[in-house]
């Protein structure tokens, strides 16, 4: 029993190392991969800025587009361009 109990306490330091380096390398990926995590969501919350400005542009572009005016302009080219043509409106 003296003997393997002296093979056990041999064996620790070893052990103790091993274990010291294995986390200290999960330790190590973990934080890559936290700071590859973080560039990623930067470059998202980027892009979202970017989109979020393009909706707005384009909500801005649509509201002019669909005024009245803008409207009657629009049916009164597509009327003289008919009738250009030769198509008689009702």
């Amino acid at each position: 029993m003296k003997i393997a109990f002296h093979r056990f306490w041999t064996k620790m330091p070893l052990a103790i190392l091993v274990s010291i380096f294995f986390l200290a390398s999960l330790k190590a990926y973990i934080k890559i991969q936290t700071t590859l995590i973080g560039y990623k969501i930067g470059q998202k919350k980027q892009q979202e800025a970017e989109l979020l400005e393009q909706q707005s542009s384009l909500t801005m572009e649509l509201a002019k587009l669909t005024t009245k005016q803008s409207l009657m302009d629009a049916a009164a080219v597509h009327e003289s361009s008919m009738a250009a043509q030769g198509w008689v409106s009702h």
